[in-house]
């Protein structure tokens, strides 16, 4: 057998800055003892991550029971980069800045915008410009771009995109090109799914579904994004609900999200009331109100959405699911009506709830996916719960 001690090098230097990365203040013989490594190659290995700019002492702990040193404290030097994150909607774009450890820096969200082929990569430069004054000064500036697409998405190549048409360029290969800095693009649910899995939760064996314009579910498995054949993993607003029913743009009928996505709630919301100008807080204070048909109307998406959701449990069994979506935070009775319908043995004993992360989950997701793809390290957890141990694949 050949052992190749470069590989076992790169791989022991990994493990010290996942363990720096994943203790707020740590010492050398903390983390020698935490990863077995002997105190020597920690120390070693402690220094070129200190000469790269990567870790930084922050001064001194407590001394141990019997006395002696008080030992020299280490962290990530998280503002020595910044990671970008670019929310491509239909009708806007969301940005989001963030440091080497997950923590927002600055956000900004441009409404009607409509995304297409042609204005993107512009739009996209401009809002990399603006964010210039924050990572101008570091030594890593920005460590990558991340886009969350509405659409699947395979090896970072978009394959299909129901309400835009970023599936007709090279969206990554001319970004690499035009900006000579690392680009990723992922799927915006499966995104969700990497926040609520670094930020939220210790379960490794995850749902996040997505419900906006579409509905995607992110899933995490064993700690790890799955992405499926092709990337088509998570198309859950694809299943179909009703045989023969509304015609999607996927080529089916009868699509959960035809029914129960947000745009497809509001717009049936809209001709119930015959007024185009109604919105979700509309909605609310009818139900709030007491308006019947309002409430027949909730009660019925409220039936279908937990349809889907039954679905995903019976498929995946999650050991949570979280619901991302406007729906859930402005109409906050829905969570309810929703687990009201969840009578299976199997899909009680699984938590349902609203993401507290929300709206920025995409953004915190496509921030993950920069700071793997640059540190290395397959799992990042910043929640202070400590994580499951992971399921022994067979």
């Amino acid at each position: 057998m050949i052992i190749d001690r470069y590989k076992i090098r790169e791989q022991n230097e990994t493990l010290v800055l996942s363990t720096i990365i994943h203790n707020t203040s740590i010492s050398r013989a903390h983390i020698s003892q935490l990863t077995g490594l002997n105190k020597a190659s920690t120390s070693a290995i402690v220094k070129d991550l200190i000469d790269e700019s990567l870790v930084i002492e922050i001064g001194t702990g407590d001394s141990t029971s019997v006395g002696g040193r008080r030992p020299i404290q280490l962290s990530l030097n998280k503002n020595a980069g910044f990671s970008l994150s670019i929310d491509l909607g239909y009708d806007y774009i969301s940005s989001m800045l963030t440091n080497l450890n997950g923590e927002i820096i600055a956000e900004f969200k441009e409404k009607n915008f409509y995304v297409r082929k042609e204005n993107v990569i512009e739009k996209i430069k401009q809002t990399i410009l603006s964010y210039e004054p924050y990572y101008v000064d570091c030594k890593f500036r920005l460590i990558g771009v991340t886009l969350a697409i509405h659409g699947i998405v395979d090896q970072e190549e978009i394959i299909f995109t129901p309400y835009y048409d970023l599936d007709q360029i090279d969206l990554t290969f001319e970004l690499q090109q035009a900006l000579d800095m690392p680009v990723y693009v992922e799927n915006e649910a499966n995104l969700t799914a990497l926040a609520e899995t670094s930020f939220s939760t210790n379960k490794l064996n995850l749902v996040s579904v997505s419900i906006h314009s579409g509905i995607g579910a992110g899933i995490i498995i064993n700690g790890e994004l799955y992405h499926g054949r092709n990337g088509h993993s998570g198309e859950v607003g694809h299943m179909i609900l009703y045989p023969h029913g509304v015609a999607c743009p996927c080529g089916n009928k009868g699509c959960l999200e035809q029914y129960c996505s947000e745009k497809a709630i509001l717009q049936q919301y809209r001709l119930l009331k015959a007024d185009d100008t109604r919105t979700l807080y509309d909605l609310a204070e009818d139900y709030d109100a007491g308006d019947k048909d309002v409430i027949t109307f909730i009660e019925k998406a409220a039936h279908e959405i937990s349809i889907g959701i039954r679905n995903i449990i019976s498929g995946f069994a999650p050991g949570v699911v979280y619901i991302n979506s406007p729906l859930t935070r402005k109409l906050p009775f829905l969570l309810i009506l929703i687990n009201n319908c969840i009578r299976s043995k199997f899909s009680k004993e699984v938590p349902i709830l609203t993401s507290e992360i929300g709206a920025t989950a995409s953004l915190l997701g496509a921030a993950v996916l920069n700071l793997q793809n640059f540190f290395n390290i397959p799992h990042l957890h910043f929640s202070e719960e400590p994580l499951e141990k992971l399921t022994p694949v067979l």
